[in-house]
């Protein structure tokens, strides 16, 4: 998740590190978040009730991305949720949030056989990576512990030299010039990226800091932050 102001270009660092690394452009979306978001619909589509035979697919490529990003293993893809508030994170998101700790499938429809291309359950790969861009404003939501505990963010904050540097140097960005720059390196930030163990120095003092700052947030009822 990066968050930070308006147009501070969250999602252009996305969409750059997306470009850079992928060999093209079918292995990352680009997809704005609506207000109107109440369901997993925009993400997953839906089974056509009326046809049993038929499976409506979102029109934004999500669905088409994930199943993309299983089919292609060894390549990363990358669903980029813009203005990711702007909707109840919970209420469109509740099955990805659901197997990234179970480590199960979504289910699509009843076991059967595949629709339109699309299997009765869907899995999401290590290889395919999230990100969400957020604002904090009274236009938008605030997250809950579930969907902080599944994620990483990364707070923009401009310094008043940074600020001077872009204003003396205001430019176009030529993201063309990153295009598949990076993406001899996408098997390892994949091993990287699927790399789970490891060493942490010091680690019986921070579990101790970590027991402190729980107990202290504990009595004023807010404990459930504590990893944050």
């Amino acid at each position: 998740i990066l968050t930070g102001l308006s147009g501070s270009g969250k999602t252009k660092l996305a969409q750059a590190f997306a470009q850079w690394i992928c060999q093209d452009e079918t292995q990352y979306s680009i997809i704005p978040v609506g207000a109107d978001w109440t369901n997993r619909e925009p993400l997953l589509g839906y089974p056509n009730a009326l046809n049993p035979e038929d499976y409506v697919k979102p029109d934004n490529n999500a669905l088409d991305l994930i199943l993309q990003a299983n089919n292609n293993p060894e390549l990363p893809y990358f669903l980029i949720l813009d203005e990711m508030n702007l909707s109840h994170v919970e209420r469109y998101f509740a099955d990805f949030l659901s197997v990234m700790e179970s480590k199960e499938n979504i289910l699509l429809y009843d076991e059967g056989i595949e629709i339109n291309g699309v299997p009765p359950k869907l899995e999401i790969p290590p290889n395919l990576f999230i990100i969400g861009t957020v604002n904090i404003d009274e236009t938008t939501n605030m997250f809950s512990p579930k969907v902080l505990d599944r994620a990483n963010t990364i707070e923009f904050r401009v310094t008043a030299q940074e600020m001077e540097g872009f204003l003396n140097n205001i430019k176009e960005v030529d993201m063309t010039a990153l295009k598949t720059k990076g993406a001899s390196m996408a098997k390892s930030f994949l091993e990287l990226a699927g790399n789970k163990s490891f060493v942490t120095k010091d680690i019986n003092n921070i579990n101790k800091t970590l027991l402190q700052f729980f107990g202290e947030l504990k009595k004023t009822g807010v404990e459930n932050f504590a990893p944050y």
